[in-house]
C-alpha cells in the first residue's frame, strides 16, 4: 500500500471493497489524533467506520487489545464502533 500520508479516497474505498464491500463512493473523514478513520457509505445503504492505523505506530498486539476491548463494550450494550 502507499505512504500513509498518501492515503487516497481511491486508495480507501479500494481496501474496504478488498474485504468483500460494495461502496458507493463517498465517505467521510472522522475525528482522531493517532489514526486516518473514515465513515464509508455503501451501496445497501448502510455505512461502516474504517480505521487505517499509523505505520509503525501499534503493535499487532496493541490492534488485537483494541479490538477486544471495543467487542467487550459492545457486548455490554456500551456505544461503541466496534471492529
Amino acid at each position: 500500500m502507499a505512504s500513509y500520508d498518501g492515503l487516497t479516497p481511491e486508495l480507501i474505498l479500494d481496501a474496504i471493497e478488498s474485504r468483500g464491500h460494495r461502496c458507493d463512493g463517498r465517505l467521510s473523514a472522522l475525528n482522531s489524533f493517532e489514526n486516518r478513520v473514515y465513515q464509508v457509505w455503501l451501496e445497501d445503504d448502510a455505512s461502516l467506520v474504517a480505521k487505517f492505523y499509523r505505520p509503525g505506530r501499534w503493535s499487532n498486539e496493541a490492534i488485537v487489545e483494541e479490538h477486544a476491548f471495543a467487542l467487550e463494550l459492545a457486548a455490554r450494550e456500551i456505544p461503541v464502533v466496534a471492529p
